[in-house]
């Protein structure tokens, strides 16, 4: 595989992604505590014996206290659905200084989450994005899915526009169960439509997980001398002075940083930022743990 090779493998060997408090909805046998009442070790509540029930389900003590039938229900428990939400707009194609572009620190992270929810018995799908988005795999939780989703990656590059508030709900309208919805993206676009969009999907019910993945330079400006700025998502090309810009710019980034964190927040959704400079797995490591 391109993106999960042997060395990155040995790295996820002592991380985890624990959903064991996640509520889920399906039909599927698993281990999530499901919305719907059926059949597990967790007892949900009593409800009136009604015609057709089975006999194997009657409370007897329940009936030699109230001479009435009452049958016990429990607490079904489900496979959980995964949806990995992957920005490859031409922005994630960003590099400097030797590194190596953002959407390949987005893939290995992709990678690294799908064989974490894989290895609990959980399944795991991919929606890729950038104008509007792009054809995936639907939820599978077969061994098969991580090989099919690094294969997928592997044939695409970043490239196009993207307005993240707009395309994330059109990829968020394709998610119809209740699920876990994990982005990955440098979200470099409108912090508070962003926010906005987010936090409709949590009102959804769904479990929110935003991994922002960025390139030094973008936060920091350290570069030097006049320099010809080319958009890598179309837009004119900027000429100027970067040392003239650098205590604005920084100012403006940092704030959209914070505003992402605080909201995020706030709204118990799990979010952490990944820079380029640094190993994702340790990054990871520290976010599932204080995550979980």
């Amino acid at each position: 595989m391109v993106y999960l090779d042997s060395v990155a493998l040995a790295k996820l060997k002592n991380l985890s992604l624990e959903l064991r408090s996640l509520a889920v909805e399906g039909s599927m046998s698993g281990r999530h505590q499901s919305l719907w009442k059926g059949f597990s070790h967790d007892f949900a509540e009593h409800r009136p014996y009604a015609p057709g029930d089975e006999l194997k389900t009657l409370d007897w003590k329940v009936y030699a206290r109230k001479d009435r039938f009452y049958v016990r229900q429990y607490k079904a428990e489900n496979i959980l659905t995964t949806y990995l939400l992957l920005d490859c707009s031409g922005s994630m194609g960003y590099c400097a200084d030797g590194r190596s572009p953002k959407w390949d620190h987005a893939c290995r992270l992709a990678m690294a989450l799908a064989y974490l929810i894989l290895a609990k018995g959980d399944a795991v799908g991919l929606i890729p994005f950038n104008v509007e988005p792009l054809d995936g795999l639907p939820p599978r939780a077969s061994f098969s899915q991580l090989e099919a989703i690094d294969s997928a990656l592997a044939k695409r590059r970043p490239e196009g526009e993207t307005d993240l508030g707009k395309v994330l709900e059109r990829a968020g309208a394709r998610v119809r169960r209740r699920s876990l919805v994990i982005l990955i993206s440098d979200l470099l676009s409108k912090p508070r439509h962003v926010i906005q969009v987010v936090k409709a999907l949590r009102a959804r019910r769904h479990e929110l997980l935003v991994l922002q993945v960025l390139d030094p330079q973008e936060k920091d400006f350290r570069f030097e001398g006049y320099s010809l700025f080319d958009g890598l998502e179309g837009g004119p090309a900027l000429y100027c002075d970067p040392t003239a810009l650098r205590r604005a710019y920084v100012q403006q980034f940092e704030k959209g940083l914070r505003l992402y964190e605080a909201s995020f927040h706030r709204s118990n959704i799990g979010y952490a930022l990944f820079m380029t400079d640094r190993p994702w797995d340790s990054v990871l490591a520290q976010f599932l743990t204080r995550w979980r």
